[in-house]
């Protein structure tokens, strides 16, 4: 940035710069400083997360809703699979759950790359355990290798594949959660996001 700053400068000093040139050069700053302000709107919710109002909430209702708020994007199919579930209680704050989910969905349509018909699949398992398993699979660029190790930590942001600080904070909300948040990812071929919840039981 600052360097673009300098050579406008100069050329306006010099009186080499025309319309042409400025625009451009005045285009890229805009770029950076709406990208340094993404960021930083991105740190800043990481560090005035609010508390959690936890409550016992469907799983499968908010799946749907996720659904609902992405069926008119023209980026990919976006299937929904709940094996049959109608009823997957887990105690959460439902609008931090939404969150995380939102988040994963908005990752998976931006690492479809340009010309790819885009697929994105998300699953709904209970395992023996009564955990609750939830999958979005993408069929995008893949993570690059080099940042796989980075990728839940709160000081990383990239625009690979649109990532960013919204992967710390679900990490952090699905771990404050009791639960685990993992990926499994190939290069050009795709990601896998894995979420594991306990279920909440009434008692009886």
């Amino acid at each position: 940035m600052k360097l673009n700053i300098q050579h406008l400068q100069r050329t306006v000093e010099e009186g080499k710069a025309d319309s042409e040139m400025v625009n451009r050069i005045s285009a890229t700053l805009i770029e950076q400083i709406d990208s340094l302000s993404a960021i930083a709107n991105e740190f800043s919710d990481f560090a005035k997360m609010p508390q959690a109002k936890n409550a016992r909430i469907n799983l499968v209702t908010k799946l749907k809703n996720l659904l609902q708020l992405f069926e008119n994007t023209d980026r990919a199919k976006i299937s929904l699979e709940l094996n049959n579930h109608k009823k997957v209680y887990i105690f959460a704050d439902k609008e931090q759950l939404m969150r995380v989910f939102i988040n994963l969905v908005k990752n998976s349509l931006q690492s479809i790359p340009k010309g790819r018909k885009g697929m994105i699949r998300i699953q709904l398992e209970v395992k023996e355990d009564l955990t609750a398993r939830l999958t979005i699979s993408d069929n995008g660029k893949g993570i690059p290798e080099d940042i796989r190790d980075k990728l839940f930590e709160p000081n990383f942001t990239t625009k690979s594949g649109g990532m960013g600080m919204g992967l710390a904070i679900s990490f952090n909300i699905i771990r404050s959660l009791g639960g685990k948040i993992w990926y499994e990812t190939i290069i050009n071929q795709g990601t896998t996001f894995f979420i594991e919840l306990p279920q909440s039981v009434e008692k009886s």
